[in-house]
């Protein structure tokens, strides 16, 4: 009916998330949008912005592949133009052929049955609408550059920015700097009204001072959203509507599979999924433990080429998502280094920790179990003593975290603690340790931290047997003759 049809397209001129999905079908024949949650928070967030509820700034983090161009360097210059024709907006990203890729789909938007009959005042200009650059008949643009190209003479009221930087460019600092820098000194000039122009910058995470990195730093407002969500979370998606995700959830659960996700993880190193997937990126110097003192080994030796293989846990006191970790790291003691073999972290029950303690010492036949002796210890450091074959110890802290770090800072300004060049578990491990004290967990690093402690303790009997002629002199040995005690004993 078409008392239906004219319901639908007042909808689509105030509606920017309504619009949105009409349009994916209106320039892809033949598919449909598939509605998912993240899609309506983007669009709640950017039509605030344009209604004047929220500050004319977003910065916008998500994975590859969520829709994040469509939304706001096609389906947004379009809407912003049904509403207003006379509007100039300025897009750009990192090359060229990408800012006229999306600047064709967005005038190909325009030129659909769709669009003509939602938006009848907004009309291209058959005198200038070449590919990088439309013009309605209105005055108002779409025009497509590149991060880092001129905008002599141009200016605008809209700023879009849709990954100003590649990359494989992302570990440059002067591809950084240039960014950023044609971000501030050249793009936020070409503003008609610094504080009424409408700006957003989106893109997937790639280095912690990329330009939203930056951003995010100096106060701008942000919506990020991490392929599987490391925590719980509320994000707005309507007026009226919040969507709660909980820990553990992928992004688009009803298309992501988790083991192609972990295969994904695989492929390309948990360093570039932490930053590009989790908007997570590593700290690439470090608070207190900088990241060049950190060594690496690219396979784990065999078992018998360790003195020493142990294992430490920092329990949490409970296992609901909403607390604290537990975190657990495997270690082993070679003649002058210290390999961290594994770290596991997780929401776990007394029981499950036990579970995955007993698992991860068989799996590296560790001869030591360390447990930090606090009220939320001590249980399962009772469960793990009738284990068979586990010696368990539990330790009690003698002062704060960060104190302890402190004592071993020389072990890794020393290069002795070594680090696997590639696992699942590296990046947020690494996050952790690089951001400490900083950071906004530290239980692995608290899990660590007993392991060193302990090691220092007793590293002078971890010694190797030095052969001194014509006499064969134990230096240090950790079995005093004539009987070896068990490692709890020390």
């Amino acid at each position: 009916m078409k008392i239906d049809r004219d319901l639908a397209d007042a909808l689509y001129r105030t509606h920017f998330g309504a619009f949105t999905y009409r349009a994916f079908e209106a320039l892809n024949p033949g598919q449909r949008l598939i509605p998912n949650w993240h899609i309506d928070a983007i669009c709640y967030h950017v039509q605030q912005m344009v209604t004047g509820e929220a500050r004319k700034r977003l910065v916008l983090n998500l994975p590859p592949r969520t829709l994040k161009s469509f939304i706001v360097s096609v389906s947004l210059p379009a809407w912003l133009l049904g509403r207003i024709p006379s509007t100039r907006i300025i897009c750009a990203g990192y090359a060229d052929e990408l800012a006229a890729k999306f600047s064709r789909d967005c005038r190909a938007l325009l030129e659909t049955p769709f669009y003509k009959r939602v938006f009848p005042q907004t009309r291209l200009n058959p005198k200038k609408a070449a590919e990088g650059e439309f013009e309605t008949t209105r005055r108002g643009y779409r025009l497509a550059t590149s991060v880092g190209g001129t905008l002599t003479g141009r200016g605008g009221g809209v700023l879009i920015v849709d990954d100003p930087i590649k990359a494989n460019d992302a570990g440059s600092e002067v591809a950084r700097r240039a960014a950023f820098d044609w971000l501030r000194n050249t793009a936020l000039s070409r503003l008609d009204d610094r504080a009424k122009s409408l700006v957003v910058i989106a893109m997937q995470r790639l280095h912690v001072d990329d330009p939203s990195g930056i951003l995010i730093e100096q106060g701008w407002p942000r919506l990020v959203i991490p392929a599987i969500a490391v925590e719980p979370a509320d994000y707005r998606v309507s007026e009226d509507e919040v969507y709660h995700r909980p820990a553990g959830q992928l992004l688009q659960p009803g298309r992501d599979d988790p083991e192609a996700i972990e295969e994904l993880k695989r492929e390309i190193g948990s360093r570039v999924f932490a930053a590009q997937y989790q908007q997570n990126p590593t700290p690439p110097d470090g608070n207190m433990i900088k990241a060049a003192w950190l060594g690496r080994y690219d396979t784990a030796p065999e078992r018998k080429t360790f003195r020493r293989v142990v294992l430490s846990c920092d329990p949490a006191g409970k296992a609901g998502i909403h607390n604290d970790y537990t975190a657990i790291t495997v270690v082993g003691v070679r003649e002058k280094s210290l390999l961290v073999l594994q770290v596991s972290r997780g929401h776990w029950t007394v029981m499950q920790m036990r579970e995955q303690i007993v698992v991860l010492a068989a799996q590296w036949q560790v001869d030591l179990v360390i447990v930090e002796d606090t009220s939320s210890g001590m249980g399962l450091i009772q469960l793990l003593k009738e284990a068979p074959r586990l010696d368990v110890v539990g330790r009690k802290p003698d002062t704060d975290k960060e104190t302890r770090m402190s004592r071993q800072q020389g072990r890794f300004e020393a290069g002795r603690i070594l680090l696997p060049t590639e696992a699942l578990w590296l990046a947020e491990f690494e996050n952790e340790l690089l951001a400490f004290p900083g950071g906004r967990y530290d239980d692995q690093v608290d899990a660590l931290l007993l392991f060193l402690e302990w090691f220092a303790q007793h590293e002078q009997y971890l010694m190797p047997l030095v052969f001194c002629p014509p006499i064969l002199v134990r230096q240090a040995n950790p079995w005093p003759w004539p009987a070896a005690p068990r490692l709890t004993d020390w």
